[in-house]
């Protein structure tokens, strides 16, 4: 290869990766059933998706314009497993790990790190084998 084809490559591969490192975040997908809605006098929604996979639940929130994140302008859900606060997580996606067999509610809440409560919340029960 010449000395021009390779430059040329070379600023083909610097383009390729400049246009790759933008700011956009892929949206989780996901086939996981049992998708609720929750709507709040604020005009948020709240989604939730679950799923029940052997002792373990997967987790999947989307709330639009909330920001799962650790620090002062972020927000986290709290955790709250048959009644009791188990947890606070600041992703938007998470799993609740090594149940007991048996039935459970849970419950998840979107707080401001700041103590501002948001008025969203989703409840769910599952059943672990």
């Amino acid at each position: 290869m010449s000395l021009p084809q390779r430059i040329m490559m070379l600023c083909l591969f610097f383009v390729v990766l400049l246009g790759a490192c933008g700011n956009d975040k892929p949206t989780p997908q996901t086939n996981m059933p049992n998708v609720v809605h929750a709507m709040t006098g604020v005009s948020k929604s709240f989604q939730v998706k679950h799923r029940v996979k052997g002792k373990d639940v997967l987790i999947e929130c989307v709330a639009a314009n909330f920001p799962f994140q650790k620090g002062k302008n972020g927000g986290h859900i709290n955790v709250y497993l048959n009644g009791q606060k188990i947890n606070e997580v600041y992703t938007a996606a998470f799993m609740l790990r090594g149940l007991p067999a048996g039935k459970h509610v849970v419950r998840l809440e979107l707080v401001y790190n700041d103590g501002k409560v948001t008025g969203m919340l989703h409840e769910f029960s599952v059943t672990i084998p």
